[in-house]
């Protein structure tokens, strides 16, 4: 199996590689940024947003005969701010993406969030209709609905990611844990909902999925429905802080120039029902595997 994999540069990307090394499976990785390799895997440049002819030259090359595709705009602020770059990154890089998959008809798994839907509900499944609240949102449900057209695909809706950085660039969680260690306040929202995932098992059922035959829709959320405020100190305990310098808020507190989803908890039983055996890590659980790496 040749797999094409995108945004290899970014978080889950790297872990993606990681995860690949020492395997049968054959990479061709893309990043935006220059040329590069992370774990062994060169990487070619390869910009989305760039000429429609050049990223159809470099899929050529690639002969892929599964695509993951992980690269997107997927700053909140930034979509807002820039909703035409974020549009042309997460949507028209996708549909061309899947035109070229069709072409070959190589396998498509696209990796989307939980926040196309609006946090009104919680515990989402995947026959639930979605209603982004934000420019983020709403670029990954038009590329959802892209991808939907062609056969053979899956949409992986995936709740928020975590675990320590891997390409050199600090994540929340990097940046939640040095203000857990240090001296100063880290505030987090006690209405604010989600099924956070490690990126160790976000990545091996990525690849469970790229092997599999399964079509349509799966949410890859985590164990536990978890509030960002639990999340933090359940996180400080894990590494033996107090937490004492986390700040409880509530999302009214703060001015946002979107409005924030409060639950957007996915129900993964389907996931759950196809890979039973799958990774599936409480957070203590990835916390202490993150500290054993």
């Amino acid at each position: 199996m040749r797999l094409l994999l995108t945004g290899a540069g970014g978080q889950l990307g790297h872990y993606l590689l990681r995860e690949l090394r020492g395997g049968t499976m054959q990479t061709v990785a893309w990043s935006r940024a220059a040329s590069g390799e992370a774990f062994g895997q060169p990487w070619v440049p390869v910009d989305l947003a760039a000429d429609p002819l050049t990223v159809e030259r470099a899929f050529h090359a690639a002969q892929p005969d599964v695509v993951i595709h992980t690269a997107a705009m997927t700053t909140v602020a930034a979509c807002h701010a820039d909703p035409e770059l974020a549009r042309r990154v997460n949507v028209e890089a996708t549909e061309r993406l899947v035109q070229l998959a069709n072409s070959c008809r190589a396998r498509f798994i696209f990796v989307s969030t939980d926040l196309v839907f609006d946090g009104e509900q919680g515990s989402y499944r995947e026959v639930d209709t979605p209603t982004p609240k934000s420019v983020y949102g709403e670029s990954k449900w038009d590329a959802e609905r892209a991808v939907a057209k062609y056969a053979d695909h899956v949409i992986a809706r995936m709740s928020l990611l975590y675990g320590p950085a891997l390409n050199g660039r600090q994540a929340f969680f990097d940046q939640q844990l040095a203000t857990i260690r240090g001296t100063g306040t880290c505030t987090l929202f006690i209405d604010e909902w989600r099924t956070p995932l490690s990126f160790p098992a976000a990545a091996h059922n990525l690849l469970e999925l790229a092997r599999s035959t399964y079509t349509g829709i799966l949410h890859l959320g985590g164990p536990e429905r978890i509030n960002r405020y639990e999340m933090g100190a359940r996180m400080a305990r894990a590494f033996g802080e107090d937490g004492s310098n986390l700040v409880v808020a509530q999302q009214a507190d703060v001015e946002f120039p979107e409005p924030r989803p409060h639950d957007v908890s996915l129900d993964s039983a389907r996931w759950r029902s196809l890979f039973p055996l799958a990774p599936w890590p409480k957070l203590e659980a990835a916390i202490s595997a993150f500290s054993d790496e």
